[in-house]
Order: C-alpha cells, then sequence, then structure tokens
C-alpha cells in the first residue's frame, strides 16, 4: 500500500532532526537520514533529494545528465556536474529550507534485519548539514546538540554491518588505517576526510535503504534500473575470501591489504546496471538498486522517475527496451572510463619504470619485491638495461630472490647486449639448479599461452644400470624448438638437464646443460604392451609412439585437431592414426587444451597398438 503525505514534516523529522553527512562545502546533497530509537528497534529513514520532480525524462536536463553519466569528482570535490548547476542547486538538500525529498522509512529490528519499509514523498524541514569529522565528534560529545540523533545512526550502522557481515556480505572497515571494502567487495583506500564513524553511518543507511527499495520494487513488479554483480571464475569462494578480508584488516599490513585489494579488483567483476534483478555478489541479496544519489548518477535518477510515476499512479516513462537501452549504456561508459583509468595509471607508472630501468647509478638493493618487479619487467620488456638495474638483478638471482618468472623475463624476454650480464649470471643460478629450468618453461608457456612443454624420455641398459635419456621441446611458430638430448641416472635428472637445454637454446646462450651418466644405445628398453601409458609413470604415449615409428613398429604417424565450442571456452578434438602390421588404427580424445586431446588420442591410439601387439604375440 502506498501512502502519500501531505508537504508537512513529518513527527519523525521533526522529533528527530534529519542530518546530511557529508564533506563541507557540498553543493549536491542527495540523502538524509532520520533516525529514531523505539521499543523494538530503530525508525530509520533515509529521504532522498526528489530530483525527478525537476527533471522529467526526455527534458534538456536529462539529456544532458544522460550524456554526463555522474559527477565527476577530484580530491572529494565535484570536478564537472552531472546535472547543469543551477539545477542541481535547485533540487539540492538544504539547510534553512523545506525540501522536497522521496522518504524510505525502514524499520530496523535489533539483530539488523528491516521489518517494513514504506516508500512515499515527503517534505523535509530542520535538516542539519554535518561533516564527517562533525559527525565523529557529535557522537562523542553529549552536549553536543545532534549528540542523541548521530550515536543512534551510529548504533544503527553497526546493527546493519554486523548483520551483512553475517549474511555473508564482504564488509569491512578499518577507518584508523583508511581501509574498507567498497558495495562490490572490493578493498578500497577511503579518503582523509572519510575516516571516521560519519562514513561508516552513511554507508550502511545508504546501502539499507538501496536493499530495502529493490525488495520494494520486486513486490509490486516494478522493472527499473537493479544494480546486478558477480565475481569471476577463478574467484576465491565466499568464505575464503571473508577468512582473507579478516586476517588481512585485523592485521593492519599495508602491502597486505594493498595486494588484496589488486586480488578483489582482479576477480570481482565490475557491477552492472539491467531492467531485471540479478543478484549482488558483494553484499550477498538477492536484489539491489542504487537510488540514493539522483544529483549524482544518472542510474539513480533513473530509479526516482520511475518509482515516483509509480507514487503518482501513472505510467512508468520507460518500457523493458528503455531500460534496457540506458543500462547498456551506463555500463558501456563504465567500462569505457575503468579502461581510461587502467591505461592513464599504467602509463604514468611504465613512465616512471622506464626512468628507474634506464638509471645507471640507481641503488636498488632496498627496493621492495614487488616495485623491482615492476622495473624489471619495464627493463625487460622494453630492453632498458640501465647498468644498475642489470647488476641488481645478477645480484637478485645469485641470492635467490627472482621468481621464476622473473628469471623467465631476464632470460627469455631481455636482448640487447646490455642485458648479457645479468643473463649470464641467471643462467649459472639455474645450471648449479637445472630443476629451476623446468619451472621457467613453464612459466614461459603459461604467459604466452603455449602448450606445455613436452619431454621424450628413454631409457638405456639393464635394470641394475639404467640411464635415462631425455630431450625437451616447446612449440614456436611453424616447428617446435628442441634442446639437445641429456642423460642421467635418474629421468628426473634427465628431464631437468634437458630443460636447462631447451632453456639456453629459447634465449639464444650458451648451453651449460651435462650429460650426467653414458647411455648404452644398443639396449633400447620399449615400454611392455601391457603398460598402461595414461598414467603418469614411465614416457608420456606421444613419445612412446614416436619410439614406435623410429623402429617401425608403427608408419605415417598423424595427429589432427580441431576446435568447436566458443572463444572463451573451448573444446578440442584431436585424431591420432597410424600403420600397424599394414593396417590402419585411428583414435580420437577430446579435452579442454590442444595439449591434453592430444596426449589423450595418443595414448588410446597406443593401447590399441599394444592390444593389437599382444594379440599378435599370442
Amino acid at each position: 500500500m502506498t501512502h502519500v503525505l501531505p508537504a508537512e514534516p513529518s513527527s519523525l523529522s521533526a522529533l528527530s532532526p534529519a542530518v546530511m553527512i557529508d564533506r563541507p562545502g557540498s553543493l549536491d546533497r542527495d540523502d538524509a537520514i532520520g533516525i529514531e530509537r523505539v521499543v523494538d528497534g530503530w525508525h530509520l529513514t533515509v529521504y532522498i533529494a526528489d530530483v525527478a520532480a525537476g527533471v522529467t525524462p526526455g527534458s534538456t536536463a536529462d539529456r544532458e545528465a544522460f550524456e554526463r553519466r555522474r559527477t565527476e569528482y577530484r580530491g572529494g570535490w565535484a570536478l564537472h556536474t552531472m546535472l547543469p548547476r543551477q539545477v542541481e542547486a535547485r533540487l539540492t538538500l538544504a539547510e534553512e529550507r523545506p525540501c522536497a525529498a522521496i522518504a524510505i522509512r525502514m524499520h530496523i529490528l535489533p539483530d539488523g534485519a528491516v521489518g517494513r519499509v514504506v516508500v512515499e514523498r515527503a517534505t523535509v524541514r530542520g535538516l542539519v548539514a554535518l561533516g564527517h569529522s562533525q559527525a565523529a565528534d557529535a557522537v562523542g560529545d553529549r552536549g553536543h546538540p545532534l549528540h542523541e540523533v548521530v550515536r543512534e545512526a551510529a548504533a544503527v550502522s553497526e546493527v546493519l554491518l554486523a548483520r551483512r557481515r553475517q549474511q555473508g556480505a564482504l564488509a569491512l572497515y578499518d577507518l584508523l588505517s583508511g581501509w574498507a571494502t567498497s558495495e562490490d567487495g572490493v578493498v578500497v583506500r577511503l579518503a582523509s576526510f572519510e575516516r571516521t564513524i560519519g562514513y561508516k553511518i552513511v554507508q550502511e543507511c545508504m546501502i539499507a535503504a538501496n536493499t530495502a527499495l529493490a525488495s520494494w520494487a520486486a513486490e509490486r513488479d516494478l522493472p527499473l534500473l537493479f544494480r546486478n554483480h558477480s565475481a569471476a571464475r577463478v574467484a576465491a569462494p565466499r568464505q575464503t575470501l571473508l577468512n582473507d578480508l579478516g586476517l588481512a584488516f585485523d592485521g593492519g599490513s599495508a602491502a597486505r591489504l594493498e595486494a588484496l585489494r589488486e586480488r578483489t579488483l582482479m576477480t570481482l567483476k565490475a557491477a552492472e546496471y539491467a531492467p531485471f534483478m540479478g543478484g549482488h555478489w558483494g553484499l550477498n541479496l538477492p536484489g539491489y538498486v542504487h537510488a540514493t544519489s539522483p544529483l549524482r548518477r544518472y542510474a539513480d535518477l533513473v530509479v526516482q522517475q520511475v518509482i515516483s510515476s509509480h507514487l503518482d499512479g501513472v505510467d512508468s516513462p520507460y518500457d523493458d527496451d528503455a531500460l534496457l537501452a540506458i543500462a547498456e549504456a551506463l555500463n558501456t561508459g563504465a567500462r569505457q572510463d575503468r579502461e581510461a583509468e587502467r591505461e592513464s595509471r599504467k602509463s604514468s607508472a611504465h613512465s616512471l619504470a622506464r626512468r628507474g630501468a634506464a638509471a645507471t647509478s640507481a641503488d636498488y638493493t632496498g627496493l621492495g619485491a614487488q616495485a623491482f618487479h615492476a622495473l624489471l619487467k619495464r627493463g625487460c620488456k622494453e630492453d632498458i638495461a640501465g647498468a644498475a638495474l642489470v647488476a641488481e638483478t645478477a645480484r637478485r638471482a645469485v641470492g635467490g630472490q627472482l621468481t621464476s618468472l622473473e628469471l623467465q623475463l631476464v632470460l627469455l624476454v631481455a636482448g640487447g647486449p646490455g642485458w648479457e650480464p645479468g643473463r649470464s649470471a641467471c643462467l649459472d643460478v639455474i645450471a648449479a639448479a637445472p630443476e629451476m629450468a623446468v619451472s621457467i618453461l613453464s612459466a614461459h608457456a603459461q604467459v604466452n599461452g603455449l602448450p606445455p612443454v613436452e619431454f621424450t624420455v628413454q631409457t638405456f641398459g639393464q635394470a641394475s644400470n639404467t640411464v635415462f635419456c631425455a630431450q625437451a621441446s616447446c612449440p614456436v611458430g611453424e616447428s617446435p624448438v628442441e634442446g639437445a638430448r641429456r642423460s642421467a641416472s635418474t629421468k628426473k635428472g634427465a628431464r631437468h638437464q634437458a630443460a636447462l637445454s631447451l632453456l639456453a637454446r629459447l634465449g639464444d646462450l650458451p648451453d651449460p646443460s651435462l650429460d650426467l651418466a653414458q647411455p648404452a644405445p644398443e639396449t633400447v628398453l620399449l615400454p611392455a604392451a601391457t603398460d598402461d601409458p595414461g598414467s603418469g609413470e614411465g614416457p608420456s604415449p606421444i613419445s612412446v609412439l614416436n619410439e614406435f615409428q623410429q623402429i617401425r613398429v608403427i608408419s605415417d604417424l598423424d595427429y589432427s585437431t580441431g576446435a568447436e565450442g566458443p572463444a572463451h571456452q573451448p573444446t578440442f578434438t584431436c585424431t591420432a592414426q597410424a600403420t600397424h602390421d599394414g593396417r590402419a588404427v585411428c583414435a580420437s580424445a577430446t579435452a579442454s587444451t590442444k595439449a591434453a586431446a592430444k596426449t589423450a588420442a595418443a595414448a588410446s591410439l597406443l593401447e590399441r597398438v599394444n592390444t593389437a601387439r599382444a594379440d599378435r604375440a599370442g
């Protein structure tokens, strides 16, 4: 049931002055908070400036707002306003005058649950503006005229936050250090003026209002712009992320929080608008809207225009197609903004890294691992071989301080004579610990989207004096690049030396790999017909088939691979075929990668060849 009040202040606003908490001097005050404690909780009212009353759909101001999409801020101040200044000044909430508003009245229960919700028009008087720090002062000062109001607002914000966290929302604040989570669950740095209880009061009350309004609209089957959010497939499970957030915020380590910030930015997708309720992952809610900032965000203005029409008993100004078009335009604009910001930051960071990489006399010994990685990455990718960077790279390599990815950058990305001392130092370190070569080659394949390095392993000699001979190959262009065949008394040792040889070949460096044992070629041992080609033990089925072809067990060995399905998630089918004993033998397999499909097809073909050999022997 919709309740429409006359243009008189409600008893709630008369008894408990509504407060507008924002930066001092703000000219675009969208919202105010009224609060009253009752026996079974609180009556919380969020007043939203009635911007829809002065900006009708299709008007000049509405079209300008749509084109700008939002107010742009710099340093907390409005740089470019969404609405024309004169329109904004007329519709903003303000002190010392009655203001038209949309009131979202909520009954907050002691456990933070939201009971009855009423959405109605209201005229609010007696508004009081407070800065974030002033709100904090009012909470702590019993003599402050707004102490009771702001203290209750702080109390209800704590109850709402506890309820949200209990329900699985990614919600935390560290006001002392200046860190918090956004409504999407991303770790963010707060501006200095926001690091008070005033910020938490505003955030929690606005989230409560937006959540209540989403449910209110859904109950009435009222299409508007919902704010939908999801996580990437690689995101950690919710409870894992909640645990990590808790540990990071409790520990207070800036480096840990910054790392978690980067992780949440990568794994939590940006929320988007849609004319349907798609749920919000960060808040762990079935539905959410943006409605509390109609002066600053166009989506909020559209939501308010729809709600106002409903309250007035008239049709919505937007049909489903119009809402979809608006949502797509806003989402596209937001994506372009994010991309422009990333490019701007990348350009700035790259410029700084370029200068650092080219330095000849800088001291990088005290540089942190993350900062040094950025410097090394820029120097390797752009072939900037400053003497200081090359020397520090060599020092860290010898000290075991470089990761596999960083060694890959130096050996397989960097080039030019300036990098030779650093590259030689890195290769010498790997030659002393050749197992590192396998990890570096794996990193190289991953960052370049290549199939994993393949190893061919042959076994020579008798069981009491076995020698393993291995060769590593990596696909580059049309044909694979192969390292030298290397032998050792263990399979692992042979593989490590083979990987080292391939690494040197890919980096166009002198090959430091060694033969650690001498094979006896006349005593090649082939796998028996009963071996399991699909197991992780022994040679790969591809290698065994190659050996079978070399000794003419089979001929005409060939592989063909096709792909189907969407580009982001293709499925590969490989067919392996050969001729054995004058008859064609064929097998196929399907997998999510080309390499896996080829290995599986080879295993199946090898099984059929071995079965035929066993049948013939029997």
